[in-house]
């Protein structure tokens, strides 16, 4: 099976002015876990097996939850297929990417 999981995480902290100040951060870990994804305005796509999509959604969420924020809301999209689906193939008609990303 072939996953893409697009996530959007809205974290809260009491002490920060900013509405949902700790996305970056979920970002960060998203970029760091090694799996092929895309940055978006709202929310970031990610490509991997359906173990690694959810043991990245526990992290984010447990990361997040460590800064302190009161709660989070994460909402998930999750595409199943038999057929080969990549980010890549899927914008390659309106961004051009590195060969090595």
């Amino acid at each position: 099976m072939n996953y893409l999981m697009s996530i959007q995480v809205l974290p809260y902290h009491p002490g920060d002015a900013k509405l949902y100040s700790h996305t970056t951060s979920a970002i960060e870990l998203i970029e760091s876990c090694g799996l092929t994804h895309f940055v978006g305005p709202q929310e970031t796509t990610v490509e991997g097996s359906i173990d690694e999509l959810f043991n990245l959604v526990k992290k984010i969420n447990a990361h997040l939850s460590n800064e302190g924020c009161d709660h989070v809301t994460t909402n998930i999209k999750l595409v199943q297929s038999k057929e080969e689906n990549s980010i890549k193939d899927i914008l390659k008609d309106y961004y051009e990417f590195e060969d090595d990303e």
